[in-house]
């Protein structure tokens, strides 16, 4: 089964998040989102501006988390770094 992109990209900010050990809100202030922008990103039902997408980008690698975006195929990635 296939997922749009914007559901994979949501489940990689989800998992990000998780191994950040946030939970949503937490993710949201660390970005300096809303809670419900977040919960909207993580279950695929809100396209996800580039602004919004670097804002969670840079909250979780503050924390170690790096989110990887493929722009040649759309894949998403998430990983730690103990750089």
């Amino acid at each position: 089964m296939q997922i749009s992109p914007i559901v994979a990209r949501g489940r990689v900010i989800a998992a990000g998040r998780m191994l950040a050990g946030l939970d949503q809100e937490q993710l949201a202030t660390e970005a300096g989102l809303s809670p419900s922008t977040v919960s909207k990103v993580e279950q695929g039902r809100k396209n996800v501006r580039e602004t919004t997408w670097r804002a969670v980008k840079q909250a979780l690698e503050r924390l170690g988390v790096d989110l990887i975006q493929n722009n040649k195929t759309g894949h998403h990635a998430v990983g730690t770094s103990y750089a």
